[in-house]
C-alpha cells in the first residue's frame, strides 16, 4: 500500500509554515507516497495548505483551559470527541507528525490509541502546550532550539533540528552580493520605493500586531524627516493604511525570500519561524516578544540577541516614542552587523529523512 504521512498543526505560520516545508521536501523525494494536513477551520492553513497543493482536513478546535470557569468543565467531553474524529482520520495513516497548534492534542492522542509512530516538531525554545501533550507518545522529537531539550523525560532525547524553512529562503542564502543587490532593486522596484532610501521591512507575525500597526503608523513622519521608507505587513484581517511615497502597506507578504533580501532592517515580532528566518538569512531586527504564552517569544529572542542580531524590546515598552529616541542606536546597530547566511543541512531534509527511514527503512 501506498504510505500516508499526516501532518498536524496549525493556526498561525509558525506551525503551518514549518509542515509545509518538510511535506514539499517530501513530496520531491517520494512524489508517489500520501500527504494529508490537519488543521482547524479557522488556521492560516485553510488559504496556506491548498495553495501548496496538498489536502487539509479539519478537526475541532479544542482550547486549553487557562483558568477555571464553567465552560472549562466541558474541556474532557471536546478533547474525546475531537479524538474520536482523529482516530477517523489516522486509522490508514503510516506517521503522524505534529507541529504544535490547536489540531495536534486530537491527532496525538488518537495516534497513541492507534499505536501509530509520532512524531513532533517543537519550533519554540519552551515546548507548547500540545507539544508537551504528545512528547510521551512520540518516538522522536525534533526541537528547534537547544534549550527546548534542557528538560525532564522525552525532551532530553529530543534532536535539535533547527527550523524547516521555506525552501526559497533557503535557496536564496547560496545567491552572491551582486544577486542579492539585482534582488534587491528587483523588489524594491516591484514594491516602487526607492533604492536609495533607508528599507525598513515591519510584520506582527502571519495575522499581524494591532501594539506594533498603531506604534508604526504614528511614526511615519518620524521615518519621512529621517528618508526612511517602510514596507508594513499589518495582518490578513487589518484594514490597509493608505500608501504614501515613503509607505507601502500589505495585508500578507507571500515572497519573504525577496523581502528580507530588499530591507535593511526587520521590526517584528520573535515568533519562532520568524527567527529562524532572521538567522537564515543573516538581517537584523528589532524584536518585540509577545507578552503572552509561557514566554517562548522572549526564549526564541535570546539567541539573536546574544549574537548580536537583534536589539529587543519588551511590548509595553515599544511606541513611537522609543523608536523615535533609540534610532540612532538602531540603525548603527543594524549597519554595523555583519550578518552570514546560514546554509546548513536543512531541517526539512532531516526530519524528512527521519519519516522515510522510519516508514520504509530507506536511508
Amino acid at each position: 500500500m501506498t504510505p500516508k504521512i499526516i501532518f498536524a498543526g496549525g493556526g498561525t505560520a509558525g506551525h503551518v509554515e514549518p509542515a509545509l516545508a518538510v511535506a514539499n521536501w517530501l513530496r520531491d523525494k517520494k512524489p508517489d507516497w500520501q500527504y494529508q494536513f490537519v488543521g482547524t477551520k479557522t488556521g492560516l492553513e485553510n488559504q496556506l495548505v491548498p495553495e501548496a497543493g496538498f489536502e487539509l482536513v479539519h478537526i475541532p478546535k479544542v482550547l486549553m483551559p487557562r483558568q477555571l470557569t464553567p465552560g472549562a468543565l466541558f474541556w474532557p467531553v471536546r478533547i474525546l470527541l475531537a479524538t474520536w474524529k482523529g482516530i477517523k482520520i489516522c486509522k490508514d495513516a503510516d506517521l503522524i507528525i505534529g507541529f504544535g497548534g490547536y489540531a495536534c492534542p486530537p491527532l496525538y492522542l488518537a495516534g497513541a490509541l492507534l499505536r501509530k509512530p509520532i512524531f513532533i516538531h517543537e519550533a519554540n525554545a519552551i515546548p507548547g502546550w500540545a507539544n508537551k501533550l504528545g512528547a510521551p507518545f512520540a518516538r522522536k522529537i525534533f526541537i528547534a532550539f537547544s534549550r527546548a531539550g534542557l528538560k525532564i523525560g522525552r525532551w532530553r532525547n529530543a534532536k535539535l533540528s533547527g527550523m524547516p524553512i521555506r525552501a526559497e529562503i533557503i535557496s536564496s542564502t547560496y545567491q552572491s552580493q551582486e544577486g542579492i543587490a539585482v534582488k534587491r532593486k528587483e523588489q524594491l522596484e516591484k514594491w516602487r520605493l526607492s533604492a536609495d532610501k533607508q528599507t525598513v521591512l515591519v510584520f506582527g507575525g502571519s495575522l499581524g500586531s494591532r501594539h506594533i500597526n498603531e506604534a508604526i503608523l504614528q511614526s511615519l513622519s518620524s521615518f519621512t524627516e529621517k528618508g526612511v521608507q517602510v514596507v508594513h505587513s499589518v495582518g490578513r484581517n487589518n484594514p490597509l493604511p493608505t500608501r504614501t511615497e515613503n509607505y507601502l502597506a500589505l495585508a500578507y507578504i507571500e515572497d519573504m525570500a525577496s523581502a528580507y533580501h530588499a530591507v535593511d532592517l526587520v521590526i517584528a515580532r520573535s515568533g519562532a519561524l520568524t527567527c529562524a528566518e532572521l538567522a537564515a538569512v543573516g538581517k537584523f531586527a528589532v524584536l518585540i516578544p509577545l507578552p503572552i504564552g509561557n514566554g517562548e517569544q522572549a526564549a526564541n529572542a535570546s539567541d539573536l540577541q546574544t549574537a548580536g542580531a537583534a536589539i529587543v524590546v519588551a511590548d509595553d515598552k515599544f511606541n513611537s516614542g522609543w523608536l523615535s529616541s533609540n534610532w540612532d542606536e538602531i540603525w548603527r546597530s543594524a549597519t554595523g552587523y555583519q550578518g552570514t547566511a546560514n546554509t546548513e543541512l536543512s531541517a526539512s531534509e532531516l526530519i524528512g529523512n527521519a519519516i522515510i527511514q522510519e516508514v520504509s527503512g530507506d536511508k
